[in-house]
């Protein structure tokens, strides 16, 4: 994938749509401010961060397999 500006991106639009920024802010526990930050490089993503997005994006894989069970049920 990238950077962590690419997995950030690739991220929010898997969990969140086009309209991802202000979610994820919210499930990171941080602001809007900060996330256009990261985007822009003028901060880096701090690990804190990473290790929660990829709990977010293990969680929904987890409902995703969970709802696709049961339509092939």
């Amino acid at each position: 994938m990238g950077d962590d500006v690419d997995i950030l991106v690739a991220a929010g639009k898997a969990l969140y749509g086009e309209r991802w920024r202000s979610s994820i802010a919210r499930d990171l526990a941080t602001t809007d401010r900060s996330i256009r930050n990261w985007m822009s490089r003028v901060h880096p993503m701090p690990v804190h961060a990473r290790t929660k997005l990829e709990a977010l994006l293990v969680e929904r894989a987890q409902l995703i397999r969970i709802v696709l069970e049961t339509i092939r049920a």
